[in-house]
């Protein structure tokens, strides 16, 4: 099983988020990734925090929480090939540090597909290389643990067409390959050499700048100015009927 050292660190210009909330966000984040995440994706990491000035250890992944974001939301990589993440320091910290959390971990440098049949009702059905982005199909869905909100996430199931039972860890999710209204799904056909996307609000959008397949590769393709991707403070703005948090399963 992969594992790495994650650490959170505060970058707010005050200083704002106590430490104490912090740690607590850290130990909650520390039972996810081990109890959840780990036994689905085989995939798992130490959770730490830092202090506001401190320099990160040398392969230690960043979340940073910040004020606002310079650039766009979501996982990057550094100049060392290094994946780091930002989070917005406002009512969905701890939602956000989850979800960019459990993406890292998932798909360290943005270049991990899986093969299953285009969900698009309009395509042939052929077989598209979906990015595996483990929140982003139930991007308005939490659940909490010791009174900490996390994201959900979906399961390897949710990419088999096939598959009976769940797909994304609490349930919510009715079938494999679905997208609820506010979340988002991208993916490559190889057939027409385009980057796809069904968007939040359901439509099915094309990219055609750019056949890189990579994270970074599907952002610039399919780069119009929309703020939703990777950002969950927007997508909760936006679609606050379909938000639900829910109790930890089990």
């Amino acid at each position: 099983m992969d594992s790495w050292q994650v650490a959170l660190i505060d970058r707010t210009n005050a200083g704002a988020v106590p430490w104490a909330t912090l740690q607590q966000c850290a130990a909650a984040l520390q039972q996810q990734v081990d109890n959840d995440l780990a036994p689905a994706w085989n995939v798992r990491a130490d959770i730490s925090v830092l202090a506001a000035g401190a320099v990160i250890p040398q392969g230690t992944w960043a979340i940073e929480i910040v004020d606002s974001l310079d650039g766009p939301a979501g996982v990057h990589l550094d100049g060392q090939g290094q994946p780091y993440a930002e989070a917005v320091n406002d009512n969905q910290l701890s939602i956000t540090v989850s979800h960019e959390l459990l993406e890292m971990l998932v798909d360290p440098d943005g270049t991990r597909f899986i093969q299953a049949a285009d969900l698009d009702p309009y395509s042939g059905g052929q077989q598209v290389d979906y990015l595996v982005e483990v929140c982003d199909p139930c991007d308005v869905y939490s659940y909490m643990i010791d009174g900490v909100q996390v994201s959900d996430f979906v399961l390897p199931s949710f990419y088999d067409s096939n598959a009976a039972g769940q797909v994304d860890f609490i349930g919510v999710l009715t079938r494999p390959l679905t997208v609820s209204q506010g979340c988002y799904i991208s993916w490559f056909d190889p057939t027409d050499g385009n980057w796809h996307e069904q968007r939040p609000d359901g439509t099915f959008v094309i990219g055609t700048e750019d056949a890189d397949l990579s994270r970074a590769g599907r952002d610039s393709a399919l780069n119009d100015g929309t703020p939703y991707r990777h950002n969950v403070p927007v997508i909760y703005e936006a679609w606050p009927e379909e938000v639900k948090c829910v109790a930890r399963p089990g």
